[in-house]
């Protein structure tokens, strides 16, 4: 289950003056509701999009969704739809483009970037002529064909197993809507007259930054993902947040005060007067940790007995290198490319790829940025390559044997990050590997790269390290040989407690078998890391155990002196590591690996945490 922060406050047992910490805790999402009938309060659940709590009125926007029968038009009408589409394709761009006027001097460049990208959809040729094509063809009007092609691009991403591609679905929602509004002639704005909590069912990341301009104090939503533009957007703005709140539009009440507690995804509609003043004093803690925390993340994680680790930054795209450097991490130790591919007709360029690893790699030197190659397949994000249909696509062509048979595709890639690695700081690493012969291939494939940069006069860097995801469990038996064929591993838990328990984590039925607190996924994990340390390279761990808070101590007990997570819970993990001793946890995994059952792992670690951090407030 995914990793999540959920406001989780502990303090360290005999320290009184110790700040409170939030600690980011293992949760799915769960749609529910609690009513308080003799308060008449009722607490809504959804995913927690946005830390922090904000307390005030509600403002409910009920948008109209506009979900047409299918309008058809005269032939000698096409050229007129045409236009019309064109026409509010252009003001979309220029509302898109206003937003970024009005607000990138005060909002900076991190904002910008996503709103750029959403411009950048919107002045794709290749996928505006899918609509052009849908009129001049079908013989459908432009809002008709808008809302048709669009609709067919979220439900491909919505049907994504992997939930960052799934929250791209969000974004293409949003861009149907304006464009909607557009081709109607009946765009709609929200305007605050004061400071309220918006519920909506769903908002853009261009009305997030405008409503940031009115004073939101929070928002919940019906629809939208944790990775959602508009969910990074908020988070930039340290904008409270929950998205996917069933019934959230019934429930709330124009005006009516509400709680909004992004930090654990929920919402309470009429709270009580004693729910209201334990908000204020939680709220009042979580900013002064909020602040103490920031200020303290850019020093370096070390034990108080002195243990040096280093956490490094698990990113997706670029808008999210400026909180790399806010939360201090040690640089990227996972680069997911996939980004790259999304959102567009085709493949991007070598030129195209070498811009962005640059960008990346300049931005974290003297530190190292790992950029893993393409991880496509299970997700089937390039839908016009990928057109293989098969009956269990994540044992199947994907990732490296995707790359491999794609050798042009491949190619490119591997050619952009030799040359992003000029100054020697950029390292690759490759997912889905299951057999030597794989890695030998690749090495082949990076010589070959090299000498046709060499012959084309391109500057790169050729000394660079190679590093294999330790996701499937054949690496892992084999660590010992594959540790004399690469520099580096680096453990993807998620894919590896998946294949080795045979759970499928979106699989609601069984996802509650899934946990990388499982004894065989502990004796893996050691396995690994015993072979590296035996070989004399380096072995971290990129997986959503990475950022739970509970198996950090276990980690410094196996060995781990890297790990590599998401910036938003690098903080916390700075804080744990900071507030225990090294010697206090050395004992702990010889104790764990004499306990035979997922529920004795998970209760001896909490127990442990917990013995360490006091006063944990669960919601």
């Amino acid at each position: 289950m995914p990793a999540r922060r959920s406001g989780v406050k502990a303090r360290r047992r005999g320290d009184r003056h110790q700040t409170p910490i939030y600690i980011g805790r293992m949760n799915v999402k769960v749609a529910s509701i609690e009513k308080n009938t003799k308060k008449k309060e009722i607490t809504l659940r959804g995913i927690p999009a946005s830390p922090g709590i904000n307390i005030g009125p509600c403002y409910l926007f009920k948008e109209t969704e506009w979900e047409p029968d299918i309008r058809l038009i005269d032939e000698e009408k096409v050229d007129k739809e045409i236009k019309r589409f064109r026409r509010a394709i252009k003001k979309s761009q220029d509302y898109l483009k206003s937003t970024i006027q009005e607000t990138s001097d005060f909002y900076g460049k991190n904002i910008s970037d996503i709103l750029n990208l959403q411009i950048a959809i919107l002045e794709d040729r290749f996928f505006l002529k899918e609509v052009e094509d849908v009129i001049q063809n079908e013989l459908n009007d432009s809002a008709s064909a808008t809302y048709k092609v669009f609709r067919d691009k979220r439900d491909h991403f919505l049907k994504l197993s992997n939930s960052y591609f799934r929250d791209r679905a969000f974004d293409i929602q949003n861009l149907k809507k304006l464009i909607i509004k557009n081709v109607l002639g009946k765009p709609v704005t929200i305007q605050l007259k004061k400071p309220a909590i918006v519920v909506a069912n769903d908002l853009s990341p261009a009305d997030t930054v405008r409503l940031h301009k009115q004073s939101i104090l929070g928002f919940a939503t019906t629809t939208g993902g944790k990775n959602s533009h508009t969910a990074i957007v908020a988070r930039s703005l340290a904008v409270p947040a929950v998205v996917g709140v069933d019934k959230i539009e019934k429930l709330a009440k124009q005006g009516k005060k509400i709680i909004i507690d992004g930090s654990r995804g929920k919402v309470i509609i009429n709270p009580a007067q004693e729910t209201i003043r334990k908000y204020e004093v939680e709220r009042k803690d979580y900013l002064d940790f909020e602040r103490e925390l920031l200020q303290e993340s850019s020093a370096d994680a070390s034990t108080r007995d002195g243990k040096r680790i280093f956490i490094q930054a698990n990113i997706e795209f670029e808008e999210e290198l400026w909180h790399v450097k806010e939360v201090g991490a040690d640089g990227i130790g996972l680069f997911r490319t996939e980004g790259i591919y999304i959102n567009r007709r085709g493949l991007p360029s070598e030129e195209e790829q070498f811009e962005i690893y640059s960008k990346i790699a300049n931005h974290v030197y003297p530190n190292k940025c790992v950029i893993r190659t393409l991880d496509v397949g299970g997700d089937k994000i390039l839908p016009e390559i990928m057109n293989v249909q098969e009956r269990n696509p994540n044992l199947g062509w994907r990732a490296i044997r995707f790359c491999l048979d794609h050798q042009d595709c491949f190619l490119s890639q591997i050619k952009a990050i030799l040359r992003a690695n000029s100054r020697g700081n950029v390292q690759i690493l490759l997912p889905m590997i299951s057999s030597l012969e794989e890695v030998r291939e690749v090495k082949e494939f990076l010589k070959k790269a090299a000498a046709i940069l060499k012959k084309e006069g391109k500057e790169y860097g050729e000394d660079i390290d190679l590093g294999i995801m330790v996701e499937v469990p054949s690496v892992v038996f084999l660590a010992d040989f594959f540790a004399r064929e690469v520099d580096f591993f680096s453990i993807g838990t998620n894919d590896l407690v998946q294949y080795n328990l045979a759970v499928d984590r979106g699989n609601e039925r069984v996802a509650y078998l899934y946990s990388h607190f499982h004894p065989s996924v502990l004796r893996m994990i050691k396995q690994t890391l015993d072979a590296g340390k035996k070989a004399n390279i380096p072995v971290s761990m990129c997986g959503e155990m990475a950022a739970d808070p509970v198996a950090i101590p276990l980690l410094l007990s196996m060995g781990f002196e890297s790990v590599s997570a998401t910036h938003t819970i690098i903080p916390e993990l700075k804080k744990i590591i900071r507030d225990i001793d090294f010697t206090d946890c050395k004992a702990l995994y010889q104790k764990v690996s004499k306990l035979s059952t997922t529920k004795e792992v998970s209760e001896y670690l909490h127990t442990f945490f917990k013995e360490r951090f006091e006063g944990l407030m669960i919601s």
